[in-house]
């Protein structure tokens, strides 16, 4: 990957679009120098796609100016909804160069999608053996729907921005999270969108069990509000979110310790609303894990800019610089 000085991390959902530029400083370290925030009308994304490619285009026209970005800087574009589905996933050990077309050809038996409908790509997590004291390798695989991607690529190539790389930015989220990180704990990161609950396990810095859960019929009201009019909710709409996010994270815990043994230490909440420190005081009264927010990229603040909620845009625009 070519070497730049600064690069732009988007990252969007059904409600709203961000973004963060980071300038390389001489001395190796970053800073920020333009950000901004729009919202997305009701309607524009459904289901995780595009649906009115005509007005999402113009709110990335005015991101863009708004917010004052570099003409041409590298943008990487940070997803996370229904159509992104992470597994935790074994495979025999191979060779490096025939590793992705084993990791290709069984996928699917990971994957509750057909292959071929996905856009997939892989993170190596560790090496491993298993009871037979045979190699393995432990990977995150992640896949994207096609047409999706398509999508999203046809709006961005109507845009003043220049993507380079398509990420998940619930991953980015959790790279930000892990660089201040005690490095002996287990954490168990949640994470609450409007479209999909995800959850991850790391243990010595490695990534031990993934879930993406879609938003149940139950909830799916209740959590919109969440995102969308969060000075509107009332206790009975946060209760119905805590409950779904609760029973989840419980059942996720459970099977996880069944699995491996080990005790996870914190839960590291997230979710971009105003309502964040409610829903968290209310799932910590319900949680037999200790939950909290992280205090992410502190080093960044400035007088024009506050970090909170734009981790995973600088975690996203950190993959250009740095790679």
């Amino acid at each position: 990957m070519t070497k730049v000085n600064s690069a732009i991390g988007i990252e969007y959902n059904s409600h709203e679009i961000k973004a963060v530029e980071l300038l390389k400083k001489p001395d190796g370290g970053y800073t920020v120098s333009a950000f901004a925030t729009a919202e997305i009308p009701e309607g524009v994304i459904t289901e995780g796609m595009i649906a009115d490619t005509e007005t999402f285009t113009a709110i990335l026209a005015d991101l863009f100016k708004d917010g004052n970005f570099t003409q041409n800087a590298p943008v990487v574009l940070g997803v996370n909804n229904e159509n992104v589905i992470l597994r935790y996933a074994t495979f025999p050990k191979v060779p490096d160069d025939k590793l992705r077309n084993v990791i290709t050809m069984q996928a699917g038996d990971f994957i509750p999608v057909p292959v071929a409908e996905l856009g997939l790509d892989f993170v190596v997590i560790n090496e491993a053996t298993d009871d037979d004291d045979q190699p393995i390798i432990n990977v995150l695989l992640i896949g994207a729907r096609s047409q999706m991607l398509e999508n999203l690529v046809g709006c961005f190539n109507d845009s003043q921005f220049d993507v380079m790389e398509i990420d998940s930015s619930f991953l980015a989220w959790i790279r930000a999270t892990m660089e201040e990180a005690v490095e002996d704990e287990i954490y168990g990161f949640l994470n609450l969108t409007d479209d999909v609950l995800n959850f991850v396990v790391i243990v010595e810095g490695d990534i031990k069990m993934v879930r993406s859960i879609g938003i149940p019929d139950r909830a799916a009201l209740d959590v919109r509000k969440v995102f969308e009019r969060a000075n509107e909710l009332t206790e009975e709409e946060v209760t119905s979110v805590v409950d779904f996010m609760y029973q989840e994270l419980s059942s996720s815990i459970s099977y996880f310790q069944m699995q491996y043994g080990y005790q996870i230490n914190k839960i590291i909440f997230s979710a971009s609303s105003s309502a964040e420190p409610t829903l968290l005081e209310a799932l910590s009264q319900k949680s037999y894990v200790p939950v909290a927010l992280p205090q992410l990229y502190r080093s960044y603040m400035t007088t024009e800019f506050n970090p909170d909620g734009y981790a995973g845009c600088i975690s996203l625009a950190k993959v250009a610089l740095e790679g």
